[in-house]
């Protein structure tokens, strides 16, 4: 919506331009407005991406995060184009299992953005040789010998599980380490409520007043 508005604004600044100054000098004028505009509007009208519920350029991991994401996304567009190239339908089924393994780990980047680091060390080890591997199957199923074709079959099979497993790795990586924050901050509150005098497991108001009767209720009095 924010680009289809700034075409309009830049269409109708150009003409402006064109009307105003005449010539080549208000077409030259009036084609960089029209451009400007449409760039300049389109983005300042552009929806801000959410990572977890927040505003991305809000997080401290949010630009990084996004940017991985992105990565992430064209790393599975470029899996589903040779995809569709493929015949073997054992092939197919782990090509499957991998993009969703890789969704997963990018939902979780999605609800976590600091776990990006996790997905990030996924596309750098592992992206270029997952498209190049596909490329290389590609070619032989195309070309070869059934007998070569069988084998690169079953390489590629080999290498398209690890490739989940390498994904399904790193997901674990990253809830995990979401895992041991939860549990420090746990023990962090608890030795707090422990410095302010209170029982970690009772509620404050039983910690301060005794139970009723407690023979130090009436411990004072005449």
């Amino acid at each position: 919506m924010g680009y289809v508005l700034g075409a309009v604004i830049g269409v109708a600044a150009g003409v402006a331009c064109v009307v105003a100054l005449g010539g080549v000098a208000g077409i030259v004028a009036g084609l960089a407005a029209a451009a400007l505009l449409y760039l300049g509007v389109g983005q300042l009208l552009k929806p801000e991406r959410k990572l977890g519920g927040v505003i991305a350029s809000m997080l401290p991991d949010g630009e990084a995060a996004t940017r991985r994401i992105d990565e992430a996304r064209d790393l599975m567009r470029a899996v589903s184009a040779r995809r569709e190239r493929i015949s073997d339908a054992a092939v197919l089924r782990e090509i499957d299992d991998l993009l969703r393994d890789i969704e997963a780990l990018v939902a979780c980047v999605e609800a976590q953005p600091s776990t990006y680091r996790r997905l990030a060390h996924f596309l750098s080890t592992y992206r270029d040789q997952c498209v190049r591997m596909l490329d290389g199957y590609l070619g032989v199923e195309r070309l070869s010998t059934p007998e070569l074709v069988a084998g690169a079959r079953e390489d590629a099979i080999e290498g398209l599980c690890a490739l989940s497993g390498a994904a399904q790795g790193e997901l674990a990586r990253a809830t995990g380490a979401k895992a041991t924050e939860v549990e420090a901050s746990s023990e962090a509150i608890q030795r707090l409520i422990e410095m302010d005098g209170y029982a970690p497991d009772a509620p404050a108001d039983a910690a301060a007043a005794p139970a009723a009767g407690d023979p130090a209720r009436g411990k004072g009095r005449r």
